[in-house]
């Protein structure tokens, strides 16, 4: 199962969206060596899948400071959540002899990657278009 990174769902931010973009890549190289058995392959795809999202909630924080975002240290907060649940979630990966537990870690790690693009980074949107950052996008809403 390969993930898409749906046009509602892009920030608008080049930045953005392009680590998103690359997000959506690691994780759907680490859905690709699963489909094929590979699993010794999956620890390292996933430690780089980690280091990713690591640099990418780090890009974004940097970005959101410059411009002043009120709700960074939520959003920050949010990324340190993330990140932890993710490194607990690869514990399950190392069962190597347990194909289904590298399926659950893979389903787990898709899970995260939706909430940082769908829970965290569509609200803060709104801010980077009233910022001039970003044009208003009509397709682009924001999660209740």
């Amino acid at each position: 199962m390969n993930i898409s990174l749906l046009d509602t769902f892009i920030t608008g931010h080049p930045v953005v969206d392009a680590e998103h973009r690359k997000i959506v890549d690691s994780i759907n190289g680490v859905s690709q060596a699963v489909s094929a058995g590979e699993y010794e392959r999956c620890s390292t795809l996933l430690d780089e899948f980690l280091q990713i999202c690591i640099d990418h909630f780090d890009s974004e924080e940097s970005l959101l400071s410059e411009l002043g975002y009120p709700g960074l240290a939520d959003h920050t907060a949010f990324h340190r959540e993330l990140i932890l649940k993710a490194k607990s979630v690869k514990v399950l990966c190392m069962d190597r002899t347990r194909p289904d537990s590298i399926q659950r870690c893979f389903d787990e790690m898709a899970t995260l990657l939706i909430e940082d693009v769908v829970k965290g980074d569509l609200q803060f949107v709104s801010f980077l278009v009233e910022k001039g950052v970003v044009d208003q996008r009509t397709s682009v809403h924001t999660p209740s």
